[in-house]
């Protein structure tokens, strides 16, 4: 897939980004098994918020300064326009999502988390108006905010190919 390799190389330059951003930090005694337990615990939250259709508590998952980026759209900056996107998606009477992480990552320092997993997206084509699924794979990279949650501050999906689904692909 031409896109595993592009979007290895922008992983790995976030996750370099990230681990030299400012911001809050978790103490120094951070326990590894308790934030994936707490990044487990809110994706269980944020697919019922899907379910839900509220668009304001989906867009609280993230940080206020959180950056959004899928395929053939530019990324999406900030809280603001990050709500103004789910909530065009949840007005398709048709759209659901929902996500599973596979692997979660937590730095030794305690103060950045990475999940990665796979998705699944139903949604109105807007060409062809039929409904249509759409599987992937996506990363999302959390840091400890000042209330002690975790949010996500990179949330980057990635469709797999309908080649590789056919072939045994995720």
């Amino acid at each position: 897939m031409k896109c595993a390799p592009m979007l290895m190389s922008a992983c790995s330059a976030l996750l370099l980004f990230a681990c030299q951003a400012k911001g809050p930090s978790a103490p120094a005694s951070a326990d590894p098994a308790r934030i994936v337990d707490a990044i487990k615990t809110d994706e269980v939250h944020w697919n019922s918020d899907w379910k839900s259709g509220d668009a304001t508590a989906l867009s609280n998952h993230y940080a206020a300064n959180a950056t959004m980026m899928a395929p053939g759209a530019p990324p999406l900056v900030g809280i603001a326009a990050i709500r103004a996107n789910v909530q065009g998606a949840l007005e398709d009477k048709a759209f659901t999502l929902s996500f599973s992480s596979d692997k979660v990552d937590v730095a030794a320092s305690g103060d950045l988390a990475v999940a990665r997993g796979a998705y699944t997206q139903t949604a109105t084509d807007s060409r062809t108006q039929e409904v249509v699924t759409e599987k992937g794979n996506y990363v999302t990279v959390y840091k400890p905010q000042t209330d002690g949650t975790w949010k996500a501050i990179w949330d980057i999906n990635a469709p797999v190919s309908k080649t590789a689904v056919q072939a045994g692909g995720h």
